[in-house]
C-alpha cells in the first residue's frame, strides 16, 4: 500500500490487506479453541463459523483505508480495530454448539475489549513509526508481535469470561471430538492462501499489462501487432487515427488492409515484414510502404518491425505518417516562392544551390531548374563570386553561424544593392549541412538615402544660419534623427547619443513631458500638425525653453526646435520687474491684486480664511531724514527680508507705499490667533538693524482685517487693516 501511487490500486490492496489481518484474528480464534477442550460434544455451526470472519475483515479495511483528517485519529482506528477484534471472537463463540449452557462474566467481559483497543492501539502507533522512519521489514516485526497479543490478549481473556455448565441431559466425554473444526480450519486458511496468491498474481498481471497498454497508447508513432498469418492483433490509438479508422475488432483485419509495397514486388507484404523482422541487422531500419486509410486513399508512411517474444508468434511494428512531411515541403516551397526577396539555399560542402525561389529566378533572369547545382562562379562576376565564397566559408568556421551584411552586385549591367542575412543550417549530429541566405533589393532604399541626406545636408546649412535645429523621428522603429543644432540645444554630443525616442524624453522636464507627449501622440492620431513649448535640461542644473513645431507623414514625424531661452527669461524679467518692488523686491501692489484675486475664491471653496495684515513703520521719516536716503534703502530692504523670512510659500509680503507693507497669511482655520501673529510681526521687525552707520531700531503699528469677516474684497480687507493701524499708530503716540 505505501509503495502504490495509483488510487484504484491502493484501495485493491487495502482489500487485500484487510482481509489477510481479518482471516489472521479468524484463525487465531479458532486455532485457539483448538487448545480450549471441553468434556462434552462440541460443533460448530458452518454458516456462522464463516459469517464470524466478517466483522475482523471489515475493522480491518476501516484501519487500513485513507479515511477523512477527523475519522483518522488513532483513538478513533484503536477502538475500530478493538471492536472488530472482540466482535469476530464473541460471534466466533456463537457458532459452538454443545448440551450446556454458556455465560460471561462482565467484568472479563469488559476487559477483554480494553485489551483488544489498547494494545490495537500501540501496534497501530509503532507500526506509523516504522512506516514513516523508513525501517527494514524485519523491525515491523514489533508491531505485529503487538498486534498479535491484542488479538490473542483479547481471545484468552474473553475465554476466562466464559463460563460452561452442564444441563441434566447433558454426556460427559473422557476424550472429546475436534477433528471438525481442525478440518475446518485448515480449509479456511489452504483457501483463503490460495485466494491471496491468485490475487497477488492476477494483480501483478493486470498492472504489467495496463503499463504495457499506457505506454503504447502515449507514443507518438502509431503502433500495429499482427501474428503469423497477417492478422491485425493491436492497434494504439495514433494507429487508427492514422488509418482513419474509428475502432478495431481483434482478428478482422488483415495487414495488407493497411499497408502496400510502394513498387509491386513478386514477394508479399507479410513475407517482407517477416524477413525483416528475423533479420537482427535490418530490422531497426525504417522500411518505406504506402498505407491505405479507411476511405481508400494512400499516403507514404515508414515503419520498423520486431518479433515479439514468447511462445504465440507475433510483430509488433511502428508506423510514422509522412504525409505531413510531404505537404510540408510543399508548403515550404510555396512560402519561399511567396517571398518578394530572393531566396537561395546552398550545400555546405561544395556551396552549389541546392533551392532557389521565384523571387530570385527572377531577379538573376535564370531558370530555377537550371540555378540547381550551379556556384556563384557560374553566376556573378568572379571578384563578386569571390567575395561570396569568401563570406560563405568564414561563416562555416565562425561560432555565431549567422551574417547579415550589404552586397553591389551588377545584374545586366545595372548596379543593385542587396541587404542580405545568411545562417547556417546543421544536420542532426550538428555538423553544417546547408548555408541559407535572403538577399532583399535594397537599390531604391539606397538612393533615396543618398537624395535624403543630400537634402538634410542643404537643409543643416539654412539651420545653422538661423539656430534652428532639424530632426526626424521613425515612429514605427523609434529612430531619431539629429542634425547638430538639435545636439547643441540638448547639450548632448554625438558618441552619447542612442537615435531612440528616449534620448529626448530624458532631457524634458518632469513638469513638461506628459503635456508635449500628449500633443505628440494627438498629431500622430490625427496625421496632423503639433506645436509645443517646454523646458529641456542643460548644464550647470539649468534649464533652457524650447519651442518645436513638427508634423507627419506616413510613418515618420519631421519637425525643427528653435532655442527661444533669452526670449522666455526677457519676459519673464519684465513680468517679475511689472509685480515686483523695485527697491526691497517684494510684490507690488499689482502682483498683491493679482494673488487676492485668485485666492479669495479658494479659500471660499475650501472653508478656509486669511489675515491682512496692514504695517506702517514708526519713526522711520526722521532717520531717513536725517541720516539720508541710502540709509533709509538699507533699513527697507532688511525689514523686507525679515519680512519675506516670515512668509510660508503660499503666504504673500508687499510693499505698496514709501515705508508701508502688507502681509496676508492665508490657509487660517477658524481658531487662529491674530494676537499672536501680530506681537510676531512687531518682534521681527523691531530688532536693531546693523547699518554701515551703526545699528538703528524702528517701531511698527499694525492693523489686521480677516476674511470674510471683516470684508470680502481686497480694498474692504485694506480699508479696514488701515483704520486699526492708526488706532495702533494712535495708541503707540500716547505710550510714548
Amino acid at each position: 500500500m505505501s509503495q502504490t501511487e495509483l488510487q484504484n490500486e491502493r484501495a485493491y490492496w487495502s482489500l487485500a490487506s484487510a482481509c489477510f489481518l481479518g482471516f489472521g484474528i479468524w484463525s487465531m480464534h479458532f486455532v485457539g479453541m483448538l487448545a480450549y477442550q471441553l468434556p462434552l460434544v462440541v460443533s460448530y455451526d458452518p454458516f456462522i463459523t464463516l459469517l464470524s470472519v466478517l466483522p475482523a475483515i471489515l475493522a480491518s479495511l476501516v484501519v487500513m483505508s485513507k479515511l477523512p483528517f477527523k475519522m483518522n485519529s488513532l483513538w478513533l482506528r484503536s477502538v475500530y480495530m478493538g471492536i472488530g477484534i472482540g466482535s469476530m471472537h464473541y460471534i466466533g463463540m456463537m457458532a459452538m454448539q454443545m448440551d450446556a449452557a454458556m455465560a460471561y462474566d462482565g467484568w472479563y467481559f469488559s476487559l477483554s475489549i480494553v485489551v483488544a483497543v489498547g494494545l490495537a492501539g500501540i501496534a497501530l502507533k509503532t507500526h506509523e513509526y516504522v512506516t514513516s522512519a523508513q525501517l527494514r521489514i524485519i523491525k515491523q516485526i514489533v508491531p505485529a508481535i503487538i498486534m498479535g497479543s491484542a488479538i490473542s490478549g483479547m481471545h484468552y481473556t474473553g475465554m476466562l469470561s466464559m463460563h460452561v455448565y452442564a444441563l441434566p441431559d447433558t454426556q460427559i466425554l473422557r476424550e472429546p471430538e475436534t477433528k471438525n473444526l481442525v478440518y475446518l480450519v485448515m480449509l479456511m486458511v489452504m483457501l483463503f492462501a490460495f485466494t491471496i496468491l491468485v490475487f497477488i498474481e492476477l494483480r501483478a498481471r493486470t498492472l504489467l499489462l495496463e503499463r504495457y497498454n499506457a505506454v503504447i497508447n502515449t507514443v507518438h508513432d502509431g503502433v500495429i501487432t499482427f501474428d503469423s498469418s497477417g492478422m491485425v492483433e493491436f492497434t494504439n490509438p495514433v494507429a487508427l487515427r492514422i488509418f482513419g479508422l474509428d475502432k478495431f475488432s481483434q482478428r478482422t483485419l488483415h495487414i495488407r488492409e493497411l499497408i502496400t509495397p510502394l513498387k509491386h514486388t513478386n514477394e508479399s507484404l507479410l513475407v517482407s515484414l517477416k524477413k525483416t523482422a528475423n533479420n537482427s541487422a535490418a530490422h531497426n531500419a525504417p522500411l518505406t510502404f504506402e498505407g491505405i486509410r479507411k476511405n481508400g486513399k494512400k499516403f507514404p508512411l515508414t515503419l520498423r518491425v520486431n518479433l515479439l517474444p514468447g511462445n504465440h508468434i507475433a510483430y509488433m511494428c511502428t508506423v510514422k505518417d509522412l504525409s505531413d512531411v510531404k505537404n510540408q515541403e510543399v508548403f515550404t516551397q510555396t512560402v519561399f516562392d511567396a517571398l518578394p526577396n530572393m531566396l537561395l539555399v546552398k550545400n555546405a560542402k561544395n556551396l552549389s544551390i541546392t533551392h532557389v525561389n521565384d523571387a530570385g529566378s527572377k531577379l538573376l533572369d535564370i531558370d530555377k531548374t537550371s540555378l540547381i547545382g550551379l556556384s556563384d562562379f557560374d553566376i556573378f562576376e568572379e571578384k563578386e563570386a569571390k567575395t561570396f565564397i569568401a563570406d560563405d566559408k568564414q561563416l562555416l568556421i565562425s561560432k555565431k553561424k549567422q551574417s547579415a551584411r550589404d552586397y553591389q552586385l551588377n545584374i545586366n549591367g545595372k548596379v543593385r544593392h542587396f541587404h542580405t542575412k545568411k545562417i547556417v543550417l546543421d544536420d542532426s549530429d550538428g555538423n553544417p549541412q546547408y548555408i541559407l541566405s535572403l538577399s532583399e533589393d535594397v537599390t531604391k532604399w539606397r538612393e533615396a538615402q543618398y537624395e535624403l541626406k543630400t537634402l538634410n545636408r542643404r537643409m543643416s546649412m539654412a539651420a545653422d544660419a538661423a539656430n534652428i535645429g532639424v530632426w526626424e523621428w521613425d515612429i514605427a522603429t523609434n529612430e531619431l534623427i539629429w542634425d547638430e543644432w538639435m545636439h547643441k540645444i540638448y547639450s548632448i554630443v554625438q558618441t552619447r547619443f542612442s537615435g531612440t525616442f528616449s534620448d529626448w524624453e530624458n532631457t524634458v522636464h518632469s513638469d513638461d513631458i506628459d503635456s508635449v507627449k500628449n500633443k505628440v501622440e494627438n498629431a500622430i492620431t490625427q496625421k496632423s500638425h503639433f506645436e509645443a513649448t517646454f523646458r529641456v535640461k542643460a548644464p550647470n542644473k539649468k534649464y533652457r525653453h524650447v519651442k518645436a513645431y513638427g508634423r507627419v507623414e506616413g510613418d515618420k514625424m519631421f519637425g525643427i526646435n528653435v532655442d527661444i531661452t533669452e526670449q522666455v527669461e526677457a519676459n519673464q524679467k519684465i513680468k517679475k520687474l511689472a509685480n515686483s518692488d523695485a527697491l526691497t523686491k517684494l510684490a507690488n501692489r499689482l502682483a498683491l491684486s493679482t494673488y487676492m484675486r485668485n485666492e479669495l475664491p479658494r479659500l471660499e471653496r475650501n472653508g478656509k480664511t486669511c489675515t491682512l495684515f496692514y504695517l506702517d513703520l514708526n519713526h522711520f521719516k526722521p532717520l531717513n531724514d536725517e541720516y539720508g536716503h541710502t540709509l533709509g534703502d538699507e533699513v527697507l530692504i532688511e525689514l523686507a527680508q525679515r519680512l519675506n523670512a516670515l512668509c510660508r510659500a503660499y503666504d504673500i509680503a508687499a510693499r505698496v507705499g514709501g515705508d508701508e507693507f502688507i502681509v496676508v497669511v492665508t490657509e487660517l482655520s477658524k481658531e487662529y490667533d491674530v494676537e499672536r501673529i501680530k506681537t510676531r510681526l512687531v518682534k521681527t521687525l523691531t530688532q536693531p538693524i546693523t547699518t554701515a552707520q551703526g545699528l538703528f531700531s524702528v517701531g511698527v503699528s499694525i492693523g489686521y482685517a480677516s476674511y470674510p469677516l471683516d470684508g470680502m474684497t481686497l480694498e474692504e480687507l485694506i480699508h479696514t487693516a488701515d483704520e486699526r493701524m492708526y488706532e495702533d499708530k494712535k495708541q503707540h503716540a500716547r505710550e510714548s
